[in-house]
Formats: structure tokens, C-alpha cells, sequence
């Protein structure tokens, strides 16, 4: 959980890949990696001789796209980062040699995946984001007692812009002249704060235990404002067990629903929910432990034009009785004064 002190300039690996949802590790990084992680070029063939921004203008940070480890190296990189996190977090084959490669030549190896890659290159300098810190306790309660006010993302499924929302409305508090902490929960956004605990990698047991910790340590650098990064969904059978170590460790005093425009299904034969049933079912969960109400609704509206974001923004609004914005596609001020104006609250029984 210690912050890293070492700057890095990153070679993002993403072959292939770059254009994928699933490349968020390679996304959230180039748009928001601190100062001190600069992203010296991206890997990906398909899209050699072209820049970041014009393939993906959303990014806000540019960066020249090559085609092979060669090519990159001309950048002086020190780190080259495992750009993609697939289902089940497993290294492609093909990846394999770029990155023995990579540590010959004397890169550090960056990596969020459930497989761990120190043992497969051994004598490398590895970076498993994933590894979590040796005693992480069970939850104590501590967490009570945190002054700052502390928000959580929480969805109504996964991948769709709850870490984005999280740093979005920091953004926007920052902008403010208001002090905040970006808890991170999962492994994009340790590799763009450089600290953290991927609550998933925590044994059961302890993950609220972890999560607890993680708004302890925010809370020592004196913010006005802690925003934890949500992970997966209660409605999602596969992550809704850190969803819910999350919800009760972190004792978020409100909480921001993130929904996605495109409606997917959660899960094979699992819809997604019902906005105001999971709106109830997330402050009926939170409040086992202590009590938290949505207070606003973030949408992700990607892949949609102006007028059908616009139109589906207002009728997620009209539904909720909620402040509703794609923070992203405008602004998260919207969602930063609803958070703003929640109180603090108790724990059960108080």
C-alpha cells in the first residue's frame, strides 16, 4: 500500500488491444497518471505511426503509437506497463516474449493481472499491483470514527466508469480549491495513483479489513474529501463479494451510482437492474453497517451522439429524482455539490 517514490516513464503494452474496452489499464493511465508516470509511447501495430489523441481524443494525454519493443525503446522508457486486464486477468501468450525483452532490457515490469509475473521472469525488477501488503487486519470499526467526509462509486454493473467517475469528481474538487484522496481499489488505479490495495487479490475474509485501511491511510493526508474507486456490482454474481466489502469497510457516508447507456446484460440470463431496486438495495446493504444514500447517478454514454446521451441523461434524472450527468462526456460538478451536500453519518446504533 506504500506510495510509490520512483517516477516512471511507461511503455504501454497493449498489441492489438489499444482501441479495447477491456484496456482500461492503458486508458485510465495516459488520462489520469500522476505528473510523475509519464507514458512515453503505446505498443499496438495495428496503429503504428499514429498518435494517442487521434485515435482516442478522449485520452488528454498524447504519446506516439509504435509497433514493436524496438521502436519504443527510442523513448527512453523505464517501465513497460501490462496495458490490458481480459476476464480472469491472464497474460495473452503472445505478450510473453515482448515482455522478456523488455526486462533484458532493463525495464521494470508493471502488471495488474491476477497471474503473477515475478515468478516468470525471474532476476526481473516486477511490479504485481495485484500482490497485496503481508497482515491486512479484519475490519475494526476504526473507520467510524474517519473526519473527512468519504464517498463510493457503486454500479449497477462492471466496467463501466466507476474509477473514472471517482477521478472525475476529484478532478473537479481539486479544481475547487478542495483538498481530496483517490482511494484505489483495483489495478488501474493503483498504477495511476501509485499506491493502493486491489481488494479483489485480499483473502474474503479480510477485504473490508483492506478497504478500511485504505480510507485510514487517506485520511492521514488530511483531505476535506475521500472518494473511493467502487469495484464490480451487488446485481454481478462473479464481484458482488468486493462489492460488498467495499460498501461496509469503507463506511462511505454517501455513495454515487454509476450506470452504463448501453444496457448490456450483468451476467448470462441476469439483466440489469432496475435503477431505483438497486438504488434501495445499495443504501439497504450500506446500512447493516452504516447508513448511505445515493446522492447522484454518473451514466456512461459512450458510443452514443449528443442527442441520445442528452435524452438518455434526463430520463435516468426523471427516474431517479437524482442529479444524473455523464461526467466525462460534460462535467462532474453536478455530482462533486450533491456529494457536497451530504452529511456525514453514524454507524448502526448510534
Amino acid at each position: 500500500m506504500t506510495e510509490s517514490s520512483s517516477s516512471r516513464r511507461y511503455v504501454i503494452l497493449a498489441e492489438g488491444r489499444f482501441e479495447d474496452r477491456n484496456a482500461k489499464t492503458t486508458h485510465g493511465l495516459i488520462a489520469y497518471g500522476r505528473k510523475d508516470a509519464e507514458v512515453a509511447a503505446v505498443i499496438d501495430s495495428a496503429l503504428s505511426g499514429r498518435r494517442v489523441l487521434d485515435v482516442m481524443p478522449s485520452l488528454r494525454r498524447n504519446a506516439p503509437i509504435v509497433g514493436t519493443l524496438r521502436e519504443a525503446l527510442r523513448y527512453s522508457p523505464n517501465s513497460i506497463l501490462v496495458g490490458l486486464a481480459p476476464a480472469g486477468g491472464r497474460l495473452p501468450e503472445s505478450w510473453i516474449g515482448i515482455l522478456r525483452n523488455a526486462a533484458e532490457a532493463g525495464l521494470e515490469i508493471v502488471s495488474g493481472l491476477h497471474q503473477r509475473l515475478a515468478s516468470m521472469f525471474p532476476g526481473a525488477n516486477v511490479w504485481d499491483v495485484r500482490e497485496p501488503p503481508e497482515n491486512i487486519p479484519l475490519f475494526s470499526g476504526e473507520c467510524f470514527d474517519v473526519q473527512p467526509k468519504v464517498a463510493l462509486t457503486v454500479g449497477t454493473n462492471t466496467a463501466i466508469g466507476k474509477m473514472t467517475t471517482t477521478l472525475e469528481i476529484g478532478l473537479a474538487a481539486q479544481k475547487r480549491g478542495i483538498a481530496v484522496e483517490f482511494v484505489p481499489t483495483g489495478q488501474t488505479g493503483i498504477v495511476i495513483a501509485g499506491w493502493g490495495i486491489c481488494i479483489d487479490a485480499v483473502v474474503s475474509d479480510f477485504a473490508a479489513g483492506a478497504s478500511e485501511q485504505l480510507v485510514l491511510e487517506a485520511a492521514k493526508r488530511d483531505p476535506e474529501l475521500i472518494m473511493v474507486e467502487g469495484q464490480g456490482s451487488l446485481g454481478h454474481p462473479a464481484y458482488s463479494g468486493v462489492t460488498t466489502a467495499l460498501l461496509h469497510g469503507s463506511c462511505p457516508d454517501c455513495l454515487v451510482l454509476c450506470a452504463d447507456a448501453s444496457l448490456e446484460k450483468v451476467f448470462t440470463r441476469i439483466p440489469v437492474p432496475d435503477l431505483k431496486e438497486i438504488i434501495d438495495l445499495y443504501e439497504g446493504v450500506a446500512a447493516l453497517v452504516k447508513p448511505a444514500h445515493v446522492v447522484a447517478v454518473s451514466v456512461n454514454t459512450e458510443g452514443l451522439d449528443e442527442g441520445t446521451a442528452r435524452a438518455f441523461v434526463e430520463g435516468v434524472a426523471a427516474t431517479t429524482g437524482l442529479p444524473t450527468v455523464d461526467p466525462v462526456r460534460s462535467s462532474a460538478d453536478l455530482i462533486l455539490d450533491a456529494v457536497l451536500r451530504a452529511p456525514k453519518t453514524a454507524e448502526v446504533g448510534t
